[in-house]
């Protein structure tokens, strides 16, 4: 009765343990009942979209991301006072699930997962615009 009382403790603290020992979004939950597939296909509304530059930085661009669980999605991104622009193609994950990759023909963008929760997702992604660094950074909102 003991032993199995003691067994019984050990594995809920090696189960407690492995919930909060590491974190894969720096921003994310600890624990989710969801799969980050069922967490990412939604139809996610940006509140927050900062494109920096050595010129300076943007926060006048809005972008609205649908991600299906089917492998598609369509990116409408406006950026004021432009028309706003649309992309389709296919998602997925890089092999650890840190990296949300889109491709669009023969191109692949890739954004690093900040958060991920069931109503709220953030993206990261670094690059280069006419010999400067930019990063973009995008909070969304799901529906």
């Amino acid at each position: 009765m003991i032993k199995s009382t003691l067994t019984k403790i050990a594995l809920l603290f090696i189960v407690a343990v492995s919930f909060t020992a590491c974190n894969k979004y720096e921003e994310g939950a600890n624990i989710s009942l969801l799969t980050a597939k069922m967490r990412v296909t939604n139809v996610w509304t940006s509140s927050a979209y900062t494109y920096e530059t050595a010129l300076g930085t943007s926060t006048s661009t809005t972008s609205v991301l649908t991600i299906d669980k089917d492998g598609s999605f369509t990116n409408v991104v406006t950026v004021s006072p432009l028309p706003s622009s649309t992309t389709t193609g296919t998602w997925g994950f890089n092999s650890d699930k840190t990296q949300l990759l889109l491709t669009n023909g023969n191109t692949v963008s890739t954004w690093d997962i900040i958060k991920l929760k069931n109503k709220e997702l953030k993206l990261t992604q670094t690059g280069s615009f006419l010999g400067s660094a930019t990063t973009s950074t995008v909070e969304y909102n799901g529906e």
